[in-house]
C-alpha cells in the first residue's frame, strides 16, 4: 500500500515513485527534503516507506538499524 507524497516534504527512509513517469529515488536517511522529479518536474511520489516492508521497523533510526529478529 502506497500513499502520496508532494516534493517539498521532509521523508524518511523509502521509496519515492514519481506519479507521471515512474522514476523512483530511493531516500536512505530521515528528514530529507524531497525534491521534484528529475526527469519530468513533477511533485507528486507514490511513497513507499521503509516502514511498510517490516512491521518491526517503526522510526528512521530503525530503519538505520534493524532490530534483529
Amino acid at each position: 500500500m502506497s500513499e502520496q507524497i508532494k516534493a517539498g516534504q521532509k521523508v524518511g527512509p523509502g521509496k519515492y515513485v514519481c506519479i507521471d513517469c515512474g522514476k523512483t529515488i530511493e531516500m536512505t536517511e530521515a528528514e530529507q527534503d524531497l525534491r521534484k522529479c528529475p526527469a519530468c518536474s513533477c511533485e507528486m511520489y507514490d511513497c513507499f516507506p521503509i516502514t511498510h516492508i517490516r512491521e518491526d521497523v517503526k522510526t528512521p533510526e530503525d530503519a538505520m538499524h534493524p532490530p534483529k529478529r
